[in-house]
């Protein structure tokens, strides 16, 4: 839900900076590399995370061997503010994508008295990391750090699964720049891949869709008739906007 939502918002051509950038373009060819990206509250990271999923999806549907998993973390539903949740999640969309049940899933299954026990954390963990072996190429996007409700947990399960030194793994995650998160990602996310949101690049974002705005809404048709002021509507709100 939360994937369409924000891909239903995203104004067309926005983020294609990300798309097109040297950094994510290297994260998609080679394995065993992470991207963080951070800004403030409102500069478009969820949409930013929808985009790369569509992008992903559309990268996977020409090669089966391609596995695209996702969680958005979400402080307005409970359900999405848990990382062993978000462990489960990403279990089942991998398993979603086999010809038949894994056999490290069945040996959780049977382990836990089928389905009569709650697995612990750790067994997640590792019945996670051996599906993830079992695909030539796996992407695995988690948006809002921030918003889960464990972030120690969080960050230990993340620097658990960078420990892992998986070639075939492409891990890409979004929050606000706290310290908590910045400490624990910089452990395994080299500094080029830290992509701060709060540039001139979500300026031409924002003016885009200004732009669009400004020609195709009905309640501003108005201000065709007058390219100066519909100019400096478009400058004011650019720039006010503050990258937000």
């Amino acid at each position: 839900m939360n994937y369409q939502k924000a891909l239903k918002q995203r104004h067309a051509e926005t983020g294609r900076w990300l798309l097109e950038s040297s950094q994510y373009s290297g994260w998609k060819e080679e394995g065993r590399t992470s991207i963080w990206l951070h800004g403030i509250p409102g500069c478009g990271k969820t949409i930013l995370s929808s985009t790369v999923i569509e992008d992903l999806l559309r990268f996977r549907d020409n090669d089966p061997g391609k596995v695209v998993a996702y969680f958005f973390f979400d402080f307005n539903d409970a359900q999405k503010q848990n990382p062993e949740l978000m462990l489960r999640s990403i279990i089942c969309q991998l398993s979603n994508r086999c010809v038949k049940i894994p056999e490290s899933l069945d040996s959780l299954y049977y382990s836990c008295n089928k389905g009569g026990q709650q697995p612990s954390q750790g067994s997640l963990e590792e019945t996670m990391k051996q599906m993830i072996q079992e695909f030539p190429q796996v992407y695995i996007v988690l948006d809002a750090l921030d918003e889960c409700s464990d972030r120690t947990e969080l960050t230990d399960i993340l620097e658990t699964i960078a420990g892992w030194h998986l070639d075939n793994l492409h891990f890409l995650v979004t929050s606000r720049r706290e310290r908590d998160i910045e400490s624990s990602l910089e452990t395994f996310i080299n500094q080029q891949n830290m992509i701060n949101l709060e540039t001139t690049l979500m300026n031409e974002d924002i003016q885009k869709y200004i732009q669009h705005r400004l020609r195709n809404d009905k309640k501003l048709q108005k201000w065709q008739k007058d390219p100066g002021v519909k100019q400096e509507i478009e400058h004011t709100l650019t720039k006010g906007a503050h990258g937000m």
